[in-house]
């Protein structure tokens, strides 16, 4: 077990690293029986079983206060923080849960197979001998596989820059792996391919496939997801031949505002290969928008499994015989982006939760006989720090922000150097205040839904952010202490607010359509209007108020690159690539040059900065652990606050959970 050495909490779960309530490193320890705020995390992070909750009313999840979970992204580019998960436990109160929400009364195991801490997808054979996962080895992934009964990991493929590996299935025989190839920076169409289980030649199957397979009953055909098809803005699920590729014909083609979910997702052929299950969305609301449903394989009619709503689905699999489905995503009732893996009875879609962690869960695939299944947990931490000039050296952590996804989605100077932050501490995604040194934080947004990407006007009147309220994400604006709240824009997707140097213009992305557009309204409200023509996204506005860097994509035929625009509006003056984290760009204070984190060996993540004149770029952080996920430079620039911390994720195998 472990204990944190500040608010002498223990845990039971020795894949945690830091404390969730405070984020202190966890330090090994014994047990202290009369403390009486304990968190108990069994290491096999079992649901607890009837008997169990009878016998004791100490929470398993978390203490009665409840716990919060890290955040996850909503919308095509725009990340929101996640809320509170309040996880009950104890009899009195477990037996007055809706039925559709009880917890699992059989216990379930499970193993962790890693312990790198930086694996992203897994997926294990047909007949449970193999597990194929990815390793995040800094932009870029390597791809591993291991036989369970084994103890030594083999690479079959090693890294290679802004490479990635996803969709990961196994043939039906258990012989050959197959993989979406991704590559992000360079803009290119996915790539299925196969290889054989320990390595080897690499055979091209699909080219342009959003994710992986699912092979038909007799392994003849398989599924497959394709965007932009038939037609820009419409996905389609296709069937082809197994061996080779060919012979693809469209299943079924949805239009907006209706979309799969396809980036590195996968369908599911149904046992009796009647239909395939998928993962649809809804993007005319922004909350409870996932479905799964199940599409005919002769006619293409779509059918609802269940009646269960979700902010953000993950996986599909099909249990044997067509009795049931697991799957792996966000409920929206619980309003979190966390996500966990859930049992649903077929036909009636009555659903029972397998895993109850405070943990998040990414990949999921079953053994033929669906006695195990392999997936990925992970857990975040972030905490604030400041470093002056960006020395790394001389950096220091000034708030502790636990599983409360401290700074991830909103970080800003004040000029007068007080720093406004996004937190979940209350249990909402709100925006809050503090001093320089961390001292006197103070919650700004209170009962007012989602709000993230918080900015600072440079006069220090405002603050300017995206608010997610009734189904609609807008651009708002209150004062430095929250008062006198008001809308500024009236849009569906409204996000990624910018100011101007005058401080007398927001300029934002408007994805009320199915393309988004750079767009701008006047620091008081009013009339919206484009500022670019062209497909545009996430805009930063140089200091001295004469450009404006975005994600810009020329027409459907183009791909997605980085621009220097006129503020104005107009044609680029500059188009670009960029090695980093897409979008999450700022401009120096003497607009000359950009800043923007890459991540390097072992996943850390340091800021780097790129001259607009042709010259190569610099780094400019140097530190040696953890990563970056948001930072900020103070009016004079001497100053940078940085939102870092860890995300752990290994692969574990579930049994028992049927």
């Amino acid at each position: 077990m472990k204990r944190c050495p500040e608010c002498r909490r223990d845990y039971y779960d020795d894949s945690l690293l830091y404390c969730l309530d405070d984020g202190t490193a966890l330090l090994d320890g014994p047990s202290s029986m009369d403390e009486q705020r304990t968190v108990r995390l069994p290491d096999t992070g079992e649901s607890p079983t009837a008997a169990a909750i009878d016998e004791s009313a100490t929470a398993i999840l978390s203490d009665p206060n409840g716990r919060v979970v890290p955040a996850r992204s909503w919308g095509k580019w725009l990340a929101i923080a996640g809320v509170v998960l309040l996880a009950l436990a104890g009899a009195g109160v477990y037996k007055f849960w809706p039925e559709s929400t009880r917890l699992s009364t059989q216990a379930i195991k499970i193993e962790r197979l890693t312990t790198n801490g930086r694996s992203v997808n897994a997926a294990i054979s047909p007949d449970g001998k193999f597990y194929v996962y990815t390793v995040d080895e800094g932009g870029k992934d390597s791809l591993w596989v291991r036989q369970l009964a084994a103890s030594r990991d083999i690479q079959i493929i090693p890294a290679e820059e802004d490479v990635y590996y996803w969709g990961l299935t196994f043939t039906p025989d258990s012989n050959y792996i197959n993989f979406a190839k991704v590559q992000f920076e360079k803009n290119v169409n996915w790539t299925l391919f196969q290889m054989p289980v320990l390595g080897g030649t690499q055979k091209m199957l699909i080219d342009d496939a959003d994710g992986g397979v699912s092979y038909s009953p007799d392994g003849k055909q398989f599924a497959y997801f394709r965007p932009g098809h038939p037609n820009p803005g419409e996905d389609s699920l296709l069937v082809a031949n197994a061996a080779d590729g060919t012979g693809a014909r469209i299943v079924a083609t949805l239009k907006p505002p209706q979309s799969f979910l396809t980036r590195g997702r996968l369908p599911a052929w149904s046992p009796n290969g009647d239909t395939i299950a998928c993962m649809m969305r809804d993007e005319s609301v922004l909350s409870g928008r996932d479905r799964v449903v199940e599409i005919s394989v002769a006619d293409g009619t779509i059918q609802p499994v269940s009646t269960q709503e979700w902010n953000e689905l993950y996986s599909v699999a099909w249990l044997p015989e067509k009795s049931g489905l697991v799957v792996l995503g966000a409920e929206s009732s619980s309003k979190s982006w966390v996500g966990q893996i859930w049992r649903f009875s077929y036909p009636d879609g009555q659903p029972q939760r397998i895993t109850t962690d405070l943990n998040d869960y990414r990949s999921l695939a079953l053994t033929s006989d669906a006695n195990s299944l392999v997936t990925v947990r992970s857990n975040t931490i972030s905490n604030i720090w400041v470093a002056p000039n960006g020395d790394a050296s001389r950096a220091a952590q000034i708030r502790s922000g636990g599983n409360n996804s401290e700074g991830q989605h909103a970080l800003s100077f004040t000029p007068d150097g007080r720093i406004v932050f996004g937190s979940t501490a209350s249990g909402a995604g709100d925006i809050w205040i503090m001093n320089a040194d961390g001292s006197d934080p103070k919650q700004l947004t209170a009962d007012a839904g989602e709000n993230v990407s918080a900015i600072v006007t440079p006069d220090g009147r405002y603050i300017v952010f995206a608010s997610l309220r009734n189904q609609q994400v807008n651009i708002w604006r209150m004062g430095l202490d929250g008062s006198r709240p008001v809308q500024l824009t009236q849009g569906r997707l409204n996000h990624s607010p910018s100011i101007s140097a005058d401080s007398r213009w927001v300029i934002y992305t408007d994805e009320s359509s199915v393309n988004p557009y750079l767009t701008k309204v006047s620091i008081d409200g009013g009339e919206a209007v484009r500022v670019v023509d062209n497909y545009s996204n996430v805009a930063e506005v140089s200091p001295d108020g004469r450009w404006i860097i975005c994600l810009y994509r020329k027409d459907d035929n183009s791909t997605w690159r980085y621009a220097v625009l006129p503020f104005e509006g107009g044609e680029p003056t500059k188009v670009f690539d960029l090695i980093g984290k897409s979008g999450d760009f700022r401009w120096s204070q003497d607009s000359r040059s950009v800043y923007y984190p890459r991540d390097g060996q072992g996943g850390v993540t340091n800021v780097w900065n790129l001259p607009l004149d042709d010259k190569p770029p610099k780094q400019v952080t140097d530190f040696k652990t953890e990563k970056i996920f948001n930072y900020a430079f103070s009016r004079d620039g001497k100053q940078m606050v940085l939102a870092r911390g860890t995300t752990t994720s290994d692969v574990v195998l579930i049994k028992d959970f049927r």
